[in-house]
């Protein structure tokens, strides 16, 4: 019997041969999980793109019907129908080996079952499906394990073996998880797997060579990612996790692909995925590791099924934040009609969607309060509405397609009902008629043209029971596939930190906003702000940090600040480049945690994106913008990271050119 080695042996000879620098770089820095580390932004936004499975082969024992790469592609066209074009990434299940739950942890055979006829393997025939994805606004991805280790049916499980990845017992037994397919998995270490050097040398990189599309998708499904403990090499849960986030962070580095994974629980204390894996299949999943929906805004952490593990009681996300639509039981009971699907997008995905657009404002357990004066409300049922009118009451929705360039609401009944009034959007106000189409897995049927509106802008529907249709001003084209327009044009400058608070030589020659000290905003700009309020720290100060008081002697500490998130917008008439500098200041020392996000107003598309640490000498970040922005504020909260008490900005600066 050999004796077994000690964590520090172990960790000399990681040092030994290169594995572990003494000295962090940059992967392992960006790992580390501390305050400033991070993977957002993301290659996506899951917030804005619905995230679904379609089952290639469950396995043998399995009654689910088994697809071919062109009935897959059959699929995705239906589900594109009947969500009307939304942004959607897909993670085929079972594309592996045979099946579902096998070959793992290699990734390096693909299931014969997906073959076409006219392809030579299956492999082409895998690759050909993701070339085709898109046409049909759908990227198309793996589902994976890193967790489980068959011995049995691939040729890594023994190298897991032969390298102790495999976790063992105190006693040197090797952990067994569950049989699947009737074949046992056993736990695999993630700490060791990265340390070994394995992750990287046998799965990610011949995964991505042997299929140069995955980087296409953007986005990588680890399902069932537990962190482990490892007690014959004495490797604790928090080391395990450790190995987790040098995985994630290679992914998203060295191949522009996106980890997310089935849930964020079960993790040891203080310790979360909050910044680095963007989306949960499981948001809900139980109430002892809850989401925090009011500190963890959705395109920092989204998913769907926010329903408790086991059953159909829906947490707290999902009852006042939306969950989004996973289809994959809808498309098991039937990949040819997808029995329920339209009702799951309709009722789930299109409100969430809605929500995620909005800004967080505040919540009592009972109501949850958006921008734009939107509520959402649970009593008994999912209600939300818009300045009072309903635009989700229960299984009854009318809301707008917000991913459409051109205007469209999509209305549905799962029980139907006759004559119901709904009231228009604003951006409707000129609009007399609608034309009316029902929504089919084929796409839409003409149901009623140039219905009238009525008197304040309200729309009078009838609809049968599971019937969805699409709203269009008459004469609108419902088909046309336009991108949504640019509205803005940003440039990052760069950041000033010598000025402080003494801004008048520097900053300022057209105009400003100073929260608690007044505005002065140039005639050819418009700005409006979303969520704050006005903090003052200090009224008067001759702390160099604080800010010059235009209409004072002394300084000014304050900020426009908010919990969670605020928005600034900004509206150029002239159609000119114009300097923006923002000054922010952790007065306090707080250690605040900011991201500063610059987005197209129309879009939504994140053009430019700052991380923001360690500002309490006061940082400026200069831009140079064009047309319509906003600048979105996010106070960073992870349960790794929980000082930061706001996000907010101290000073906002015009300038048609710097003095």
């Amino acid at each position: 019997m050999h004796s077994k080695p000690t964590w520090q042996c172990g960790l000399i000879l990681l040092l030994a041969i290169g594995l572990l620098s003494p000295k962090l770089n940059a992967q392992q820095a960006a790992a580390h999980g501390g305050y400033g580390d991070m993977l957002y932004p993301y290659v996506h936004d899951y917030s804005q793109t619905l995230v679904y499975k379609i089952g290639v082969d469950y396995g043998k024992t399995s009654e689910t019907s088994k697809l071919r790469a062109d009935e897959v592609l059959q699929v995705i066209e239906r589900i594109d129908h009947l969500t009307r074009g939304i942004p959607k990434i897909v993670y085929l299940v079972g594309w592996q080996y045979t099946g579902h739950d096998t070959g793992f942890p290699s990734f390096l055979q693909v299931n014969p079952v997906l073959k076409r006829p006219q392809d030579s393997t299956a492999l082409a025939s895998l690759r050909w499906l993701m070339q085709q994805g898109p046409g049909f606004h759908t990227l198309v991805s793996l589902h994976v394990n890193f967790s489980d280790c068959y011995l049995d049916d691939n040729p890594l499980g023994p190298k897991y073996q032969e390298r102790d990845i495999i976790v063992r017992e105190t006693d040197g037994r090797y952990r067994q998880g569950y049989v699947w397919n009737g074949h046992m998995a056993y736990r695999a270490s993630s700490y060791r797997n990265w340390y070994q050097g394995t992750f990287r040398t046998e799965q990610m990189d011949p995964l991505f060579e042997m299929i140069p599309e995955l980087r296409m998708s953007g986005s990588l499904h680890p399902d069932a990612w537990y962190n482990t403990d490892d007690p014959y090499y004495q490797v604790t849960p928090g080391e395990d996790v450790l190995g987790m986030r040098e995985m994630t962070v290679y992914v998203r580095e060295k191949y522009g692909v996106d980890l997310t994974t089935e849930f964020d629980l079960g993790r040891p204390d203080g310790v979360d995925f909050v910044l680095y894996h963007p989306m949960l299949w499981h948001l809900g999943w139980n109430e002892k590791n809850p989401y925090e929906p009011m500190k963890v805004p959705s395109y920092i952490m989204t998913g769907g099924d926010a329903f408790f593990w086991g059953s159909d009681s829906v947490s707290k996300p999902g009852k006042f934040f939306g969950q989004s639509a996973t289809l994959e039981s809808e498309i098991n009971e039937n990949p040819v009609i997808i029995p329920g699907g339209l009702k799951t997008f309709a009722t789930r995905t299109l409100p969430w969607y809605y929500l995620n657009r909005l800004l967080r404002v505040g919540f009592n357990g009972d109501t949850a309060w958006f921008s734009n004066n939107v509520t959402a409300t649970y009593p008994g049922k999912t209600v939300i509405k818009q300045e009072g009118e309903f635009i989700q009451d229960g299984t009854d929705v009318f809301i707008p397609a917000l991913w459409k360039a051109s205007r469209e609401i999509i209305a549905y009944s799962e029980e139907g009902y006759k004559s119901r009034t709904w009231k228009l959007p604003d951006t409707w106000d000129t609009v007399k008629t609608v034309d009316i189409y029902r929504i089919t897995l084929r796409g839409l049927e003409l149901k009623s043209p140039k219905d009238k509106v009525l008197p304040g802008q309200y729309l009078k529907l009838s609809l049968s029971a599971d019937e969805g249709i699409s709203i269009v001003p008459s004469g609108t084209d419902p088909n046309q596939d336009l991108e949504v327009g640019a509205s803005g044009e940003v440039t990052f400058i760069g950041i000033d930190e010598e000025t402080r608070g003494s801004w008048q030589k520097s900053y300022g020659s057209d105009g400003y906003s100073i929260p608690g000290a007044g505005n002065k905003i140039p005639a050819n700009t418009e700005i409006s702000f979303l969520n704050g309020t006005t903090n003052i720290w200090q009224q008067e100060t001759r702390d160099i940090q604080a800010i010059k008081n235009p209409e004072g002697k002394e300084n000014i500490a304050s900020s426009w600040s908010d919990p969670l998130h605020e928005i600034m917008e900004f509206s150029f008439t002239d159609g000119k480049e114009h300097e923006v500098a923002i000054y922010f200041l952790d007065w306090d020392r707080k250690d605040r945690w900011s991201v500063v996000d610059i987005l197209d107003a129309n879009s939504q598309k994140v053009l430019h994106s700052y991380n923001l640490t360690d500002f309490a000498q006061g940082i400026y970040l200069r831009y140079k913008m064009k047309g319509n922005l906003q600048c979105r504020l996010t106070n960073v909260w992870t349960r790794r990271v929980q000082k930061s008490p706001d996000v907010g900005f101290s000073a906002i600066f015009f300038d048609t050119g710097r003095r």
